[in-house]
């Protein structure tokens, strides 16, 4: 079978069992939290995000992965690590700006998330010799796009 059609059938056999995890389960525990709460579970799978700098790794690639595609994904996880620990320390002290932190923490996740899978089409990721970083984009960036869809709609419902 050919390597891309192998890449699309697990993410999305992926997004399928994340996506009805979180509506089955996750989701009904998580509503009913105060927002901060809520926010900080959701926020915990980015806060291991620097698992993405990996792709700068060349002993975990098998093999010449472009660097116009593998830096701004491994700096733009770093980025989100970073400032999802920030929100995170700042959720769990009550801090006065942590809503506020976990926006910037989501908003700078999910347009990472976004260029990635647009450059991800342009060089082709499928076909790329991605070796055990395979693994970080399909069983872990669903959880990471889920996550970031589940963290907007706490942030925007009234807080509790």
């Amino acid at each position: 079978m050919d390597p891309f059609v192998i890449f699309l059938v697990q993410n999305l056999l992926n997004f399928t069992a994340y996506g009805l995890f979180a509506w089955w389960w996750a989701w009904p525990w998580l509503s009913r939290r105060p927002r901060a709460t809520a926010l900080s579970y959701l926020l915990a799978p980015h806060a291991l995000r620097a698992i993405g700098a990996t792709i700068l790794v060349p002993t975990v690639l098998s093999g010449a992965v472009p660097r116009e595609f593998a830096e701004p994904v491994a700096y733009g996880d770093l980025l989100t690590t970073v400032l999802a620990i920030v929100a995170l320390i700042a959720l769990r002290y009550g801090a006065g700006a942590a809503i506020g932190l976990a926006w910037i923490a989501n908003v700078v996740g999910i347009i990472d998330l976004a260029n990635a899978l647009v450059q991800g089409i342009r060089f082709d990721a499928g076909h790329l010799p991605l070796g055990a970083f395979w693994f970080v984009v399909t069983v872990l960036v669903p959880i990471l796009w889920i996550t970031h869809v589940m963290s907007f709609i706490v942030l925007l419902r009234r807080p509790r």
